[in-house]
């Protein structure tokens, strides 16, 4: 397949290259004689008493200055009245106004508390800038710290499942219903660190436990397409993980913790005797500035023994090795990451670093369960790829804010990966990412603030795994470059609009597509507390080498792979209602937004007879699972979310909840998308109606349409008690081939019998309390899947029985 762009697509190109200039042309701006004085100030933590770096001073629609190392400004301003605007990532805006009046300077200090509510919390993300969470007009969800500390999350994706809307399968991220099954290939979700892409470069895949959440500074997540400013991967959502830096005072955090696994619901289905399944691990991290030198130090040790047996053995073989060294659910990791940041003394607002993060691991993973009984938390014979693995990312990056307040970013990134795996499918890649962006403020019929970026992406990916492709040797590369400009504009002070576009083009193997794609919301005040919002966004998503060339098999059950793929695309709308409150001194709001997402060559992981002849039943008869381009789909639906911070009485509570409801439907249900290799093959050609297990109501495969998620966390005094409430509901439909497999006993799973007796769904429950022996230093006790149920996200996966966990932390 080579797809190749034609004039139309150029001519989008040099039109937005035309935008960029044009607009930028327009933020000139003009000497005039006036009398003028100096406003100069610094700006502080409310709490520590610490300067804020970086902090935006806005004095007029566009025009402002950002904070130095000591939090402190000025601005040279003529005489009159101002309105002057304080915001920074982390804490509530701040306005004070101020009559200048005499050519003496004048001080103006402020103190800026932490936010107390997500609805007045400054995030990045959603236009890469400073906003308030209620003027986004996109979805957004914000996951702070104390969130991962409370649960001892020691991967990031543990988090992300107390996100209302979002779940992670088989470490795919699928928001709102937007992916299903992929076998870990081409995430629609974007995944982020320092705004800057971490999805493996080969295959499109997050690497949770990979990402450094011992500095947090918090969790941005956008839920609809995002194409226009993070590109293909973005069809469905952004997840933006943001580190800290040092603040003035240094700060170290550490925490051990221990727990084993308890026997499983299923008695029959405990595989361990007595010798329960522990885990146990530690990390820390370390921040401090030296004069003008910013230092972050962080690390990471896990070892989990894991609550995934062996595979069936003889019982005098089990009860020789109880801990079992033979391939099981096992996962040993140890990380290291470090941050710098240098501020230029001599160029004020120049600031370059390096960042980097490296990991070494020894983990399996489990395709499918045994069966539904003895074998529920035990592999099928060859279905566990035991994996060696080495990776490291490191970042240069230079910040740049002038005098005239146009910021210039260059962010750049070399990823490695080295997957050596059992089965035939080790596999390495290399990502080198370059993205350059400026951003300018800027009165133009009111306060405007222009981003306009560029980037360069190349991938090389050398893989037994991969071999596919027409060489067959597995080598492959990919480059990927792009521009892209955003407006976002505020009229009349209650009115924000944002418009963007972007034009992507993709080069993998011999096939090359290019697409422009847009996006335009609105966001009005209608009251103080009360934001109206309405969205449209387009996305458009290149397969990725690993959707396109993956050649191999687990078990018995082989993957083809499929260089014909061809892009997908989609359009997302929404509308919502923001409305904050305040009960006493509790304060948060709630969010209601109504959505519908369309596709078009939407791909799907599906079973079918992709294989060449000789059949045998060895090779299945050459049936397996492909990537392929399977019509249009949709998914509406509707979302509630309530989240807030504050105190009742002596009592401080923290909450994230919501309900997401779903219905993700194909619209193409009778469409014949692929055809048996045989024109004498006794399968019929490929359509969702005759591969899917339930076509009621046509709704996809592997979709969780109902989702409710609550987190609470109360404290009174020294003492803390919180928990958390999952609900998931019962996966409706999966592939067709999987219950036949099971009911001729080639593949015997019981899955038939599974999705017959589990159609309620699933409520899982988690607890914790924790006891502040002195300020710094803290001991918990955490018990997750408090009820200890036998649950299954995917079908043919089991997930973990209870475990209980006792940790202890110090911060200081």
């Amino acid at each position: 397949m080579c797809m190749r762009t034609n004039g139309r697509v150029h001519e989008y190109s040099r039109v937005m290259v035309r935008l960029i200039v044009a607009l930028f042309a327009l933020t000139g701006t003009f000497s005039a004689t006036a009398q003028t004085t100096l406003l100069k100030g610094i700006v502080r933590d409310s709490l520590s008493n610490e300067p804020l770096f970086g902090a935006s001073v806005i004095h007029a629609p566009g025009k402002g200055v950002a904070t130095d190392l000591s939090g402190a400004y000025s601005m040279a301003l003529p005489f009159g009245e101002y309105t002057i605007t304080f915001s920074c990532v982390g804490y509530a805006a701040v306005t004070r106004r101020v009559v200048l009046s005499d050519g003496n300077s004048w001080t103006l200090d402020v103190r800026m508390r932490p936010s107390t509510t997500q609805l007045e919390m400054v995030v990045v993300s959603a236009g890469r800038f400073e906003q308030r969470v209620g003027e986004v007009t996109q979805s957004l969800s914000v996951i702070r710290p104390d969130l991962l500390r409370n649960k001892n999350s020691v991967s990031l994706n543990e988090a992300l499942d107390q996100v209302p809307g979002v779940v992670i399968i088989d470490e795919e991220p699928q928001i709102r219903a937007g992916s299903g099954f992929s076998y870990g290939a081409g995430s629609r979700v974007q995944v982020l660190v320092d705004d800057i892409p971490i999805l493996s470069g080969d295959i499109g895949r997050p690497n949770w436990s990979f990402l450094p959440i011992e500095n947090l500074e918090q969790v941005e997540v956008i839920k609809g397409a995002s194409s226009v400013l993070y590109g293909s991967a973005a069809l469905s959502g952004v997840i933006n993980v943001r580190t800290a830096f040092p603040r003035e005072t240094p700060s170290t955090k550490a925490t051990v913790f221990s727990g084993f696994y308890d026997a499983p619901e299923n008695a029959r289905a405990r595989w361990w005797g007595d010798n329960n399944p522990v885990f146990s691990g530690a990390n820390f991290s370390h921040a401090r500035r030296f004069g003008k030198f910013d230092l972050v130090l962080g690390g990471n040790a896990f070892a989990d023994n894991g609550f995934i047996g062996p595979e069936p053995l003889p019982a005098d073989s089990i009860a020789a090795d109880p801990l079992r060294t033979g391939p099981g659910g096992y996962d040993n990791r140890i990380r290291f990451n470090v941050g710098t940041r240098w501020r230029n003394g001599k160029v004020k607002g120049l600031s370059y670093g390096i960042n980097a993060n490296a990991m070494k691991s020894r983990s399996t993973s489990v395709f499918i369960w045994n069966d539904i009984e003895d074998g529920l938390y035990r592999p099928k014979p060859g279905t566990v790829t035991r994996t060696r693995g080495t990776q490291y990312y490191v970042d240069p990056f230079v910040d740049y804010l002038s005098k005239k307040g146009t910021r210039h970013t260059l962010r750049t990134r070399l990823h490695r990966q080295e997957f050596d795996n059992d089965n035939d499918q080790s596999n390495a890649n290399r990502t080198l990412h370059a993205e350059y962006q400026v951003q300018q403020r800027f009165n133009l019929f009111g306060e405007t603030v222009a981003t306009a970026g560029v980037l360069w992406r190349e991938v090389r990916s050398e893989a037994l795994l991969y071999q596919g492709n027409i060489e067959g040797d597995g080598v492959n590369e990919a480059v990927n470059t792009g521009a892209y400009l955003q407006l976002d504009k505020k009229l009349f002070e209650k009115l924000a609009l944002s418009a963007g576009m972007r034009y992507e083009r993709f080069v993998v193997a011999e096939a090359e597509a290019a697409q422009p794609v847009f996006r335009a919301g609105a966001t009005y005040q209608v009251l103080r507390a009360t934001y109206l919002r309405a969205s449209y966004g387009q996305g458009f998503r290149f397969p990725t080498i690993g959707e396109r060339f993956i050649s191999t098999s687990v078990g018995s059950l082989r993957i083809y792979p499929n260089p014909d793929l061809a892009p997908e695309k989609s359009w997302n709308v929404e509308g919502g209602l923001k409305q904050g409150f305040k009960i006493g001194g509790f304060m948060g709001y709630v969010d209601a937004v109504v959505f519908q997402q369309d596709f078009e060559q939407f791909v799907e992981f599906t079973f079918g007879q992709w294989g060449a002849p000789p059949y045998t039943a060895g090779n299945l008869f050459g049936l397996g699972f492909k990537s392929v381009n399977t019509g249009g789909a949709r998914v509406t639906g509707y979302e509630l979310e309530l989240a807030g911070k504050g105190s009742i009485g002596a009592v401080e509570l923290t909450t994230l909840m919501g309900y997401t409801s779903t219905l993700p439907v194909s619209t193409t249900p009778s469409q014949v998308y692929a055809s048996p290799t045989t024109a004498n093959s006794p399968f019929p050609p490929s359509t969702y109606l005759n591969t899917s297990f339930d076509t009621t109501g046509n709704v996809l495969k592997f979709r969780i349409q109902q989702l409710f998620r609550l987190d609470l966390q109360a404290k009174y005094k020294r003492i803390s008690v919180g928990g958390s409430v999952r609900y998931n509901s019962h996966v409706r439909n999966i592939d067709e081939a999987f219950i036949s497999l099971d009911d001729n006993g080639l593949l015997s799973t019981g899955v038939r019998e599974w999705m017959e007796s589990h159609r309620t769904g699933d409520t899982i429950i988690d607890a914790r309390a924790a006891f502040d022996i002195t300020p710094q230093l803290r001991a918990a006790v955490i018990v997750n899947n408090l009820m200890n149920r036998s649950y299954s996200l995917r079908p043919l996966s089991i997930e973990a029985p209870r475990s209980v966990q006792v940790q202890l932390s110090l911060n200081m």
